[in-house]
């Protein structure tokens, strides 16, 4: 299991990367344009949050399954091993939780922008295309937080390769 969301994880953390090398392009065209022709991209701030706003949802189920969230362990060291594993599991699944509310009304902003035909001021993009393509990172992300709040309860957190087959 951990496998396929690893690696469903990675395709979805490629293919934000690849957003993001996007916009780092489109923001390169708009500045030389800008500078050299006083002729920048009309609506690349527009495009520029959606695309960083899609690659950040495709980033965090990696970030997840991998475990790389940041935590604070103050008084992690003076708790039973068993005790930091349930409250890792249920920070796992808090955040799985928070996942699923952001599906939840990510998707019914989408539905909504769809409904009202909502679009961008400067480009008159649909608004419910990038908010539907965030949809995909939340629920992974959800689905990692899940597998991950299970696995912490039976394996150390610091142990990469225990689980593999939950």
């Amino acid at each position: 299991m951990r496998i396929v969301l690893k690696r469903s994880a990675i395709a979805l953390a490629l293919l934000g990367g690849l957003l993001l090398v996007c916009a780092i392009g489109i923001s390169l065209i708009s500045m030389l344009g800008r500078r050299l022709w006083s002729a920048p991209l009309s609506g690349d701030i527009e495009l520029l949050q959606m695309m960083i706003a899609v690659a950040v949802a495709c980033f965090l189920p990696l970030c997840e399954i991998n475990d790389r969230h940041i935590r604070v362990d103050i008084v992690g060291t003076l708790f039973p091993d068993g005790l930091n594993r349930a409250l890792l599991a249920i920070a796992h699944w808090t955040l799985a939780l928070f996942s699923a509310l952001l599906v939840w009304r990510t998707a019914l902003l989408a539905l909504d922008s769809l409904a009202y035909n909502a679009q961008s001021t400067q480009l008159g993009v649909p608004q419910w295309i990038p908010q539907a393509a965030m949809l995909p990172g939340l629920v992974l992300l959800g689905v990692c937080a899940l597998y991950m709040g299970v696995r912490s309860l039976y394996y150390a957190s610091n142990d990469d390769t225990a689980g593999e087959g939950i």
